[in-house]
């Protein structure tokens, strides 16, 4: 027998599990319009980020949309390669069910084959003629059970090939069909392919007029303090805007700071620049590491986090940030696009960008900064070796 105390706690512990279950609703709902909000505040933020460098130079702004036309042929050609893959993969298909249906279609054509010799055996003659020339009533019943298996045999024999003959005509049509599909999304690759190569060529025409800007050292020197100005303004903002919204952390993740000197690098390749080389003819030094990869090669994330800020950044071209606990960042630059967008929770390795140029560079990577908010650490301590 339970005690009334028991029973008391579990008719309470039963009444008390729906406002549980709302009390878990609320909290859902209230962390998605606290996610909302924060994007729709960072949504501003990127707008007036892009306004202002926008504003302070023109030449900036023509490269800036030059150097998204590119990422968005880009992406119109993974995806046509993508489709292609799959157009190719269904045709492979198709000629896969033809051959099998024509294997069927064969064997059901020698099955009817040997009805008919085994028909024949018993002879040309029809069911009268075969009771005429036995003798025997039992064997009489056996031949004529016999001969009408074989007839409905054949019937059936004859049903099975029309149908899969049938079947071979849709399959053929079908793959026609497919073929179409497949010469169509070629064209269109060819098409994208050529916008994406003459929209490289006036990006190349706009790279060497930046740099001819910018080959006074003063020009440079000033552009690349301004630079890091905007970055320090962007992560500042950011704190602020984050302040409502803490990294969403398991316990069963490690500490970002307990990852120190095991940190997967974003991108494999030769270091075309390093965190404390100079720059600027020595009056500045880089912030981070700048890693060759192939043009659209992936970019993945170096630990757990959320992505904060997806936007461009003059002369750090198509950024990606994350934030991690403790107030750290970790920053990927240069990218050729995106495949996360602001909110979104990103797990260690996951891609998160294609390598690319843009900023107004001419050589492909990946440019990698962490900061303990918005100082920048030297990254060699937390990569691994």
């Amino acid at each position: 027998m339970f005690r009334r105390s028991t029973l008391s706690a579990l008719l309470l512990a039963v009444l008390l599990l729906p406002a549980a279950a709302r009390a878990g609703d609320d909290r859902l709902n209230q962390n998605q319009k606290a996610l909302d909000a924060v994007r729709e505040r960072i949504g501003a933020l990127q707008k007036k980020v892009e306004a202002d460098q926008t504003e302070r130079d023109a030449l900036a702004r023509d490269m800036q949309k030059i150097e998204r036309r590119i990422a968005a042929a880009a992406q119109q050609m993974r995806a046509l390669r993508t489709r292609i893959d799959e157009q190719q993969r269904k045709i492979r298909q198709t000629q896969a069910d033809q051959q099998e249906a024509q294997r069927a279609l064969d064997a059901r054509r020698d099955e009817l084959a040997r009805q008919l010799r085994a028909a024949y055996v018993l002879g040309r003659q029809g069911e009268t003629q075969l009771l005429l020339n036995l003798d025997d009533v039992q064997t009489v019943g056996r031949m004529l059970t016999y001969y009408d298996y074989l007839q409905r045999a054949q019937l059936t024999a004859m049903a099975t090939i029309r149908a899969r003959a049938e079947e071979l005509e849709q399959l053929a049509d079908r793959l026609q069909q497919e073929q179409a599909q497949l010469e169509q999304l070629r064209a269109d690759q060819e098409t994208a392919l050529a916008e994406l190569k003459a929209t490289r060529a006036e990006r190349a025409d706009m790279l060497a007029q930046l740099k001819s800007r910018l080959s006074s050292e003063e020009d440079n020197l000033a552009q690349l303090k301004e630079d890091e100005r905007s970055i320090r303004n962007l992560i500042e903002s950011l704190k602020k805007t984050l302040a409502d919204l803490p990294p969403d952390v398991s316990p069963s993740d490690k500490p970002f700071t307990a990852q120190k000197g095991k940190l997967p690098w974003p991108a494999r390749g030769a270091l075309l620049a390093r965190y404390g080389e100079n720059k600027a003819g020595g009056r500045l030094s880089w912030n981070g590491h700048w890693i060759a990869a192939a043009e659209g090669s992936p970019v993945r994330a170096v630990a757990r986090g959320r992505a904060v800020y997806v936007g461009w950044m003059h002369r750090y071209g198509l950024i990606v940030l994350l934030e991690h606990e403790a107030g750290y960042f970790t920053l990927y630059g240069h990218c050729q696009t995106a495949a996360v967008q602001v909110g979104d929770m990103v797990r260690a390795g996951q891609t998160i960008a294609g390598a690319g140029s843009t900023g107004g560079y001419d050589q492909s990577g990946v440019y990698f900064e962490i900061r303990k908010g918005a100082e920048a650490i030297n990254p060699q301590a937390w990569l691994a070796r």
